[in-house]
C-alpha cells in the first residue's frame, strides 16, 4: 500500500524545522561568546572555509570524487565561490586586523603613512572631526560611512586602545595598536567554552557514525518540574557530586597514561557540567 505523499512531506518539513531550531540554539550560544570580538564577515569566512572542507571529507568518506560541482551542490555555494575557498588561505586572511572593524582601524592608524607623525615616528595624534588626517577620516577609510565616530571612540576608549587629549581641538591618541575587546581571563574562559562544546559534539558525531558496541557515553539528565526556590541548594549538591567524579576521573586517566609524551599517543578524556536555571538561558525563562 502506497504512503500518503502529503503526510510524508509534512514529516519532512517537521524534521527540517527541528534541525534548524537546534542549529539556531547552538549558534546562538556561539555568537553570544563571539559578538563584539569577531565580526560577522570574519565568522562568515571561517564558516565558508570549514563548510567546504567538511563537504570534501564527507564525499571522500563515501568514496565519491569531491569535484567542484559536487561540493557546490552539497554546500549550496556557487562553483566559483567553491574554487575561491579551496584556493584561499584562511590563516592569512584572518589576521587580527581582519577579525573586527576596530582591529582594522588600529592597523591602518599604526601602519598607513598618511596617519603617521613622521617626526615622532609613531601614529599621529588625530583631531576628532574634519576631513583628511583626522579620526573621522580614519573611520571613513578603515570602516566606512555608516558608523558614527562616537561609537568607535567609545569602543576604543573602553578597551584602553586610545585616550582623548582635550583642548581647543579635542584629539585622539593611540595607546596600543592591539585591540583586545575582552580581558585575558574572559578570553581563556571563552576558549574553554568553545573547546568543551566541540568535544561534546565530537562524541555525538562519533555515536551517530558508530555501531552500538563502539559508542561512547554521551548523555544528560534533567527535569522540568524543578522548584525554583531550591535551585541554589541543588547547585551545591551537584558541585559536590561532580567534584567527586572529577577526582575519580583524574585517577582513572593517571592509571592509563604513559609517563612521557611519545609519537602515536591519543588525546582522550571526559567532561562534566551542570546546566539550566541560568539567567542567560532563554529556553529556561520561556518554560518557567
Amino acid at each position: 500500500m502506497s504512503g500518503n505523499p502529503l503526510q510524508a512531506s509534512g514529516n519532512s518539513a517537521m524534521e527540517s524545522s527541528s534541525i534548524t531550531d537546534a542549529v539556531r540554539l547552538i549558534l546562538r550560544r556561539v555568537v553570544r561568546l563571539l559578538v563584539g570580538t569577531v565580526s560577522y564577515p570574519a565568522l562568515q569566512e571561517i564558516l565558508k572555509k570549514i563548510y567546504v572542507e567538511e563537504a570534501e571529507k564527507k564525499l571522500l568518506r563515501s568514496d565519491s570524487r569531491p569535484t567542484k560541482s559536487a561540493l557546490a551542490l552539497m554546500t549550496g555555494l556557487d562553483t566559483r565561490v567553491v574554487t575561491s575557498v579551496l584556493q584561499s588561505d584562511l590563516d592569512s586572511s584572518l589576521e587580527p586586523k581582519n577579525i573586527c572593524a576596530e582591529g582594522s582601524l588600529l592597523d591602518m592608524w599604526a601602519n598607513d603613512q598618511f596617519f603617521q607623525d613622521e617626526e615622532a615616528g609613531k601614529p599621529a595624534i588625530l583631531p576628532l572631526e574634519g576631513r583628511g588626517r583626522t579620526f573621522q577620516g580614519l573611520v571613513l577609510r578603515s570602516i566606512g560611512r555608516n558608523i558614527t565616530i562616537k561609537t568607535v571612540l567609545d569602543r576604543l576608549l573602553a578597551s584602553s586602545n586610545i585616550r582623548l587629549v582635550t583642548g581647543i581641538t579635542d584629539r585622539a591618541e593611540m595607546l596600543s595598536p592591539y585591540y583586545a575587546p575582552i580581558s585575558d581571563d574572559r578570553a581563556k574562559i571563552t576558549d574553554i567554552a568553545l573547546y568543551e562544546s566541540s568535544r561534546v559534539l565530537s562524541a555525538v558525531i562519533h555515536n551517530m557514525n558508530s555501531p552500538p558496541e563502539l559508542r561512547v557515553p554521551q548523555q544528560g539528565r534533567w527535569t522540568i518540574r524543578f522548584p525554583a526556590e531550591r535551585y541554589k541548594e541543588f547547585r551545591k549538591e551537584a558541585r559536590k557530586l561532580i567534584e567527586k567524579h572529577i577526582a575519580e576521573g583524574e585517577t582513572l586517566l593517571e592509571k592509563f597514561e604513559d609517563s612521557q609524551k611519545e609519537p602515536g599517543q591519543l588525546t582522550v578524556g571526559f567532561g562534566w557540567y551542570q546546566w539550566g536555571g541560568h539567567e542567560s538561558d532563554e529556553e529556561s525563562q520561556s518554560k518557567g
